[in-house]
């Protein structure tokens, strides 16, 4: 098989434009220090979307009823603030090691 033509301007094979470099220096802005921390943290921020949801819809449909089951506000204050301390942590990091402080990952 061979691969579709896109429209657009067709570079040869050896040659590499600096766009390219630049794209790639931003695709791995994120991941520059600690990819462990940044997985962590777009991990966190999944159960936060995902367990939260069910979570605030079971705390809301309880608290209808009349009565509150508090673990699930505890439940959802742990993920949330999970979540809010691992972006504080990279955050600082990633200032730190813009800044030039010399704080490091390890």
């Amino acid at each position: 098989m061979y691969p579709p033509i896109l429209p657009g301007r067709r570079r040869r094979p050896g040659e590499e434009g600096t766009g390219q470099d630049r794209r790639l220096e931003e695709l791995s802005r994120g991941y520059e220090g600690s990819p462990w921390l940044t997985a962590l943290v777009v991990f966190s921020g999944f159960l936060v979307a995902f367990v939260g949801t069910f979570d605030a819809v079971f705390l809301f449909g309880t608290a209808l009823n009349g009565r509150t089951w508090w673990p699930y506000a505890v439940i959802l204050a742990a993920l949330a603030g999970t979540h809010v301390c691992l972006r504080a942590v990279r955050y600082r990091r990633r200032h730190a090691r813009q800044s030039g402080t010399g704080i490091t990952d390890e």
